[in-house]
């Protein structure tokens, strides 16, 4: 594969959650940036008095906190939603898929909204950035898989 082939920012489309069952994911428009999506595991030190060296192994995985920007815009209603699930402690669904591939491919997830807060500059676009934790897992999803 060529480096000309690496995915642009705007071909990984973040999606959210409608939390319906069966859940319908929609387009975030109004996100300017994402970042922090992954997970990390601690070293659990597992040494015994048998050992020669310290001996680790990993912990449980654990998401990532992470920041998602939007831009201001008057009556978005999915930015207006994430206001709302952080005022409720809400578990939010996300889905970053990679745009025009088929068959689909995307990460999914599930974080809690922790934060908010405004940034309107004077002569700069008013953002709204929502700082987030994953629960659970991240998934991979690739739908050609076997």
């Amino acid at each position: 594969m060529a480096s000309e082939d690496t995915i642009i920012g705007n071909e990984l489309i973040l999606e959210i959650g409608d939390g319906n069952s069966p859940e319908v994911f929609t387009p975030f428009c109004a996100i300017g940036d994402v970042s922090g999506l992954g997970e990390t595991k601690p070293q659990v030190d597992v040494t015994t008095i048998c050992d020669d060296a310290r001996t680790f192994r990993n912990g449980l995985k654990e998401g990532n906190e992470m920041t998602v920007a939007a831009n201001m815009i008057q009556g978005d209603a999915q930015t207006r939603a994430l206001f709302e699930q952080y005022q409720s402690d809400e578990i939010v669904n996300f889905r970053y898929r990679f745009k025009d591939v088929s068959p689909a491919e995307y990460f999914a997830w599930s974080a809690t909204v922790l934060s908010w807060n405004i940034a309107a500059p004077i002569g700069e676009k008013g953002v709204m950035t929502f700082g987030m934790k994953i629960s659970g897992a991240v998934e991979w999803i690739y739908e050609g898989a076997p």
